[in-house]
């Protein structure tokens, strides 16, 4: 007889009744039993917001849910199935065994007072001494009044050893509202975090989306944003003679979606999809053959130029699911949580359920538990960053 489930998840989407819906929570937390729940992660499309605080009730007072986290979303996951239009809620449920958890949710206003700091020692106060031990983050935070980079980088200050995953919660670009869930709140301008330690461990993927091109160059001219000169030449001609130089079906495939891919390790001798944190072209200036990009690059790091399509977003998925499957075996999973950027999906890939089919059949039969939001957490090269276009799935594990 297979051994029960340490997880499990699953989608509402009925007209709403509190009534109803605690009914149907409560079947879904039965039918986890006997495993305990140590963790609650929950996401609710942007059209339920307004029972956001009756949801959060009928989780903790009647679930009991100790430690419970999530976020308003474009559209939720709920294990190899996919709901972008239809959305709901998605509720996914943990036992997590000899686990230790730790939990903040913060305003931006804390938000900002970290990021201004400059100096390790913020994050970390506010769990002392809890956050000893804490091997991995699970973050998520509204888009509209939190840095959320500042916030990545003053994240790891404290605690540079455990990758952050999570992501930007959807937010209604006409109401201006968004919102994440910690315990027994409804957030409107902050966020949460919740830190696993102890006898689990967060592992993870993060799929960029992008597929390299032409050669890895050094950069030997940079100021602020904008890339100046390329192996000591015009970066506007390196790109130029990049994108000749790649077959008429990779010009195709691109549709004028070139980006920059930078190099996060400088270590490795031969780079390939992964190694490269993925970011937007801006602008050219084709007087100065500069390049205006969506991060600070420096001079000496290695860069390729990138394309993002939905066959190379899908094969680059397949490979790191493979990879990360070779990785995990032997050990016990748990349970995931996938946090995926609206831009993919049905659009990208001209078929629904893509990511969450491609990467559930390696947690099977534990649950997975995802949204589609404004952007994702997770770690490239080490250091953890907001990505867009990606697929950042974290694995609960046995440590």
């Amino acid at each position: 007889m297979d051994e029960k489930p340490y997880s499990i998840a699953d989608r509402w989407n009925e007209p709403w009744d509190k009534s109803e819906f605690k009914r149907w929570a409560l079947r879904l937390r039965r039918s986890l039993l006997p495993r305990e729940v140590d963790l609650g992660l929950v996401f609710i499309s942007s059209d339920w917001i307004d029972f956001a605080e009756d949801i959060v009730d009928v989780l903790r007072s009647s679930l009991g849910i100790p430690t419970l986290a999530g976020c308003v979303s474009n559209g939720v996951i709920s294990n190899q199935l996919e709901f972008e239009r239809t959305g709901g809620i998605a509720v996914g449920l943990f036992c997590l065994p000899g686990s230790r958890l730790v939990d903040l949710g913060f305003s931006a206003k804390m938000a900002q007072e970290g990021i201004k700091r400059q100096e390790a020692g913020f994050w970390r106060r506010r769990f002392d001494p809890g956050s000893e031990g804490i091997n991995g983050w699970i973050v998520f935070a509204e888009p509209l009044h939190v840095s959320v980079e500042e916030l990545i980088v003053s994240w790891e200050r404290d605690f540079p050893k455990a990758p952050i995953y999570g992501g930007l919660a959807h937010f209604d670009s006409e109401a201006k509202t968004s919102a994440v869930i910690w315990n027994d709140s409804v957030i409107a301008d902050g966020g949460v975090a919740v830190g696993i330690g102890g006898g689990v461990k967060l592992a993870g993927l993060t799929a960029q989306g992008c597929t390299p091109i032409g050669d890895a160059w050094t950069i030997t001219k940079a100021s602020g944003n904008v890339l100046e000169r390329i192996g000591n030449r015009p970066a506007v001609k390196i790109l130029e003679e990049t994108f000749h130089g790649i077959s008429e079906e990779m010009r195709r495939r691109s549709r004028g979606h070139v980006f920059v891919g930078l190099a996060v390790d400088e270590y490795l001798e031969e780079f390939k999809r992964g190694d490269f944190l993925v970011r937007n072209l801006l602008a050219a200036d084709a007087s100065k053959g500069s390049l205006a990009v969506g991060a600070f690059p420096r001079v000496g790091q290695s860069l390729q130029f990138q394309i993002r399509d939905g066959k190379g977003a899908s094969e680059e998925l397949r490979e790191l699911v493979a990879s990360f499957h070779k990785e995990l075996d032997g050990k016990r999973i748990y349970g995931a949580c996938l946090s995926n950027c609206s831009g993919r999906g049905a659009g990208l890939f001209g078929e629904e359920h893509h990511d969450a089919s491609s990467i559930y059949p390696i947690l099977n039969p534990q649950a997975q538990v995802g949204f589609f939001g404004n952007g994702e957490f997770g770690p490239v090269g080490g250091r953890s960053f907001v990505h867009g276009y990606t697929s950042s799935v974290a694995v609960f594990v046995e440590s």
